[in-house]
């Protein structure tokens, strides 16, 4: 298993980052440039849960999720793959964190992931371990740009 956290600090309050975390209305995909909007299927939504899954298109293929998100949690936003076409599970997730920072706040991104035994799942997962890194830390940077973009109060 492959883990990557990023620790980022934002304008926006912890509110307002997980307000964006829990966001999945057709914004998602402004916020999450790996979302596709059409292939975003809310299953179930509660008051501190969602059944949704997510697809994005790399190259070719079309990878999708279909997670568990939880925010019962103060401060925290978990995704648990619950299906998917390149990630195992159980063993993938995904996690944002939000804490009080002078002015604004400190954002914890935790990527886990583990790769199905699959052909696909063995491409994504030898390019994850190689450039997983620097690719999810662009990534991580995006989304909180797009949240101080779209969601400051």
């Amino acid at each position: 298993m492959t883990t990557l956290d990023f620790v980022l600090e934002s304008s926006l309050s912890p509110a307002d980052v997980l307000r964006a975390a829990r966001d999945f209305s057709g914004a998602r995909a402004e916020v999450f440039p790996a979302v596709s909007v059409k292939r975003m299927t809310v299953h179930e939504l509660g008051e501190t849960w969602a059944d949704v899954t997510e697809g994005t298109r790399a190259g070719p293929i079309v990878n999708w999720e279909r997670c568990r998100y939880d925010w019962s949690e103060a401060g925290s936003v978990k995704a648990t793959v619950i299906d998917s076409n390149v990630y195992a599970f159980p063993g993938s997730s995904w996690e944002l964190t939000a804490t009080d920072a002078e002015g604004g706040s400190r954002v914890e991104m935790i990527w886990l992931r583990e790769f199905a035994k699959r052909p696909r799942g063995r491409i994504f997962g030898f390019a994850f371990s190689r450039f997983g890194r620097r690719i999810f830390d662009k990534y991580a940077r995006e989304v909180l740009s797009n949240m101080e973009r779209l969601y400051t109060s």
